[in-house]
């Protein structure tokens, strides 16, 4: 369930409880499936430069003391007289945890098994396999050494998310511009493709660090993120008020965000698909890029089989995990429609290549990743009124009603999508704060218990709280 708050900004804050920690599921039984079709052997296409990550960018990280100061962004509260809070040192200890603490959860005894498990001769927090989702870990002559300044101990720290402060620390405060700021080194967190591909590199992975299935079951968590919601919940440490423009820089929208995050999620699957050094499991594909319930479940626990039909798959087989797909279809029908047609038709031959062998696996990836390269573009433009916010929530919600969201993945993206949609609500204006917070506190929170637990997902259930929910904002 959901609770609401506000930030610093005097913005609603969410804060949610289930659907975004859900648990890896330890009572499995494996299916046998045998896939005709491996990306492994396909060359890898190319891809549009994007930013150099903070982990792997040119320039010496400071360390977190560097940012801490009272009258830098150590404020212990927000100062409105300035250009930015001056307090997100405080916010990202006191709020984001899962950030600052990302480095300690390595000293754990469920770190250690997991390390075990896999064979690694080194402890997790002293290995870079772990230290390069769980810390800022850039290599060890791009940290200032000198007077303890960078602290590997400090976790998911500023320069992890904003890159080097070397040569941007002392003129950033001085009148600099946003883009002389980035020319200097600085990441662009405001731009949402920019800050999608930083999130989704520890989220999902990428070419340089990648949560496979080896180590899943070692025993790492089930992956979960969806960029506008979790961003919502970091909290946000800036107010994107009036100066923060002026200075050059990308208002944030959820909506657009939520889209925009989704699209890069497929084209980091696709990526992943594609890439001969990650594809691989002897004989199988890489399994974290399917469904994990199309091959587990408990072995004591009757499970019927539901047909999706849009798959054009019949049971005992493995499948892709669609749900950022099924999610992206839904923005571009609001989008491009044309757009979301050809998707929906791709993802079909995609499904029947990557599972039965049916069709050019590597031609439709590809050519799905082009049309993302050409949509991108087209939803950074994306203009979400409040016509937008309605059209979207019916395209969601009438997707579950048509039985796509039977996968546990997909109602969880969907579930996600509904959350951040309804808040939007409430800040376009098309629901009063009553109405938020008793639909938050029913059919929200109903939504979301259905997919708390994986072990536990009920899709007819899920389908019964997405009818209610539609129900509940039908007309507004």
């Amino acid at each position: 369930m959901a609770t609401r708050s506000f930030d610093t900004t005097g913005r609603p804050a969410l804060r949610a409880l289930g659907a975004t920690g859900a648990a890896w599921p330890r009572r499995l039984a494996l299916f046998l499936v045998v896939c005709t079709s491996t990306f492994a052997s396909l060359p890898q296409p190319a891809r549009a430069a994007d930013p150099t990550l903070p982990q792997y960018g040119p320039d010496k990280h400071e360390g977190v003391s560097s940012c801490d100061g009272s009258t830098c962004h150590g404020s212990a509260g927000p100062r409105n007289d300035r250009n930015v809070l001056q307090n997100e040192y405080v916010t990202w200890v006191e709020e984001d945890r899962h950030h600052t603490r990302a480095y300690k959860v390595l000293l754990n005894k469920d770190s250690l098994r997991i390390s075990r498990n896999l064979g690694r001769k080194q402890k997790p927090h002293q290995d870079d396999l772990c230290l390069d989702c769980h810390a800022d870990n850039p290599p060890k002559d791009k940290r200032r050494t000198e007077n303890n300044a960078f602290q590997i101990e400090d976790g998911v720290g500023c320069e992890a998310c904003h890159g080097g402060a070397e040569r941007y620390l002392r003129p950033h405060d001085s009148g600099n511009t946003h883009a002389k700021n980035i020319e200097l080194g600085l990441y662009p967190t405001d731009q949402p493709v920019a800050r999608a591909r930083l999130c989704l590199s520890c989220h999902f992975g990428n070419r340089q660090k990648f949560v496979d299935h080896r180590l899943m079951g070692a025993g790492h968590p089930r992956q979960s993120f969806e960029l506008a919601l979790f961003s919502i919940l970091q909290p946000y440490h800036w107010e994107p008020d009036e100066d923060y423009t002026k200075r050059g820089k990308q208002a944030p929208n959820d909506i657009k965000i939520w889209a925009i995050g989704q699209a890069v999620a497929v084209d980091e699957v696709l990526d992943a698909m594609l890439d001969p050094k990650r594809n691989r499991m002897g004989l199988f594909p890489e399994l974290v890029l399917y469904d994990c319930h199309a091959c587990h479940h408990p072995i004591d626990k009757k499970q019927d089989w539901q047909p999706r039909q849009s798959t054009g798959l019949g049971p005992g087989v493995a499948r892709l995990n669609d749900a950022s797909f099924l999610m992206l279809m839904q923005a571009l029908r609001v989008v491009d429609a044309g757009a979301a047609e050809k998707l929906r038709k791709d993802l079909r031959a995609l499904h029947q290549a990557a599972s039965e062998g049916r069709g050019d696996a590597q031609a439709l990836a590809t050519s799905v990743r082009a049309d993302i390269a050409r949509l991108l573009p087209k939803l950074e433009a994306w203009r979400v009124d409040k016509a937008a916010l309605r059209k979207l929530s019916k395209a969601i919600l009438d997707e579950a009603m048509s039985g796509e969201y039977t996968d546990y993945a997909g109602s969880e993206q969907a579930a996600m999508a509904l959350q951040t949609i309804v808040y939007n609500y409430l800040i376009e204006g098309l629901i009063d704060d009553a109405t938020y917070d008793s639909i938050e506190g029913r059919e929200l929170s109903k939504l979301l218990a259905t997919v708390q637990d994986p072990d536990r997902f009920d899709p007819n259930g899920a389908k019964a709280a997405f009818k209610q929910l539609q129900t509940r904002l039908a007309g507004r």
